[in-house]
């Protein structure tokens, strides 16, 4: 066939077919420059100016990390940057240093950890604090939470009977994030005084 005839059969030009026929093999595309950055422009910078402000206000349990505030611009906002821009412009506004992340490797099913969070609702007759039941296993770090009216003993039977039967199984160990109806008193390293009355309903 001729060129011509390449170029109308294929959809490409004959300039596009004249390169191919001078290469045995073809030729790997490459960049004369490196990507564009998207640029961090001073609209992503007032919105997370106002979820820093908003912030201020609220339980330091249910403030924005870096990671975050990063997964809200980008679903929320359209940004295609990258994280280290949105940490960097954090840094200077919040005059922090670098998250540090410590990797813990735990066998699957040995632990499970549990905790109780604050998270603010509002009801019809007010803003209100409402507890919250969290247990997560730390090897898939899959979780559970389940709002609770109180942190007694009740809500938290309630709350681990609700988990481990939302998992299907228990761990061999349940590790707690000091609750006073569970830790009656803190001492050196890992040690604990329980509470004697509440734990004798585990």
């Amino acid at each position: 066939m001729s060129i011509r005839e390449i170029a109308r059969r294929f959809g490409h030009s004959r300039k596009s077919v004249r390169k191919a026929l001078a290469s045995a093999e073809p030729v790997p595309y490459r960049r004369n420059g490196p990507w564009p950055t998207p640029k961090f422009t001073a609209e992503l910078k007032a919105i997370v100016d106002a979820i820093l402000l908003a912030d201020e206000s609220a339980p330091p349990k249910q403030r924005h990390w870096g990671t975050r505030i990063y997964q809200r611009l980008r679903d929320e906002h359209g940004y295609t940057g990258g994280y280290d821009q949105v940490r960097r412009y954090m840094q200077t506004r919040r005059g922090q240093k670098q998250e540090t992340f410590l990797p813990l490797v735990r066998e699957p099913g040995q632990r499970a950890e549990c905790d109780f969070g604050h998270m603010v609702v509002e009801f019809p007759e007010g803003r209100r604090q409402v507890p919250f039941l969290l247990m997560t296993w730390p090897w898939s770090n899959a979780f559970f939470v389940m709002a609770t009216p109180t942190e007694r003993v009740e809500a938290i039977l309630a709350g681990l009977t609700s988990a481990m039967t939302f998992f299907g199984c228990s761990p061999s160990e349940l590790w707690w994030d000091n609750p006073t109806t569970v830790a009656k008193e803190i001492l050196r390293g890992r040690d604990r005084v329980g509470n004697v009355r509440d734990l004798a309903h585990f």
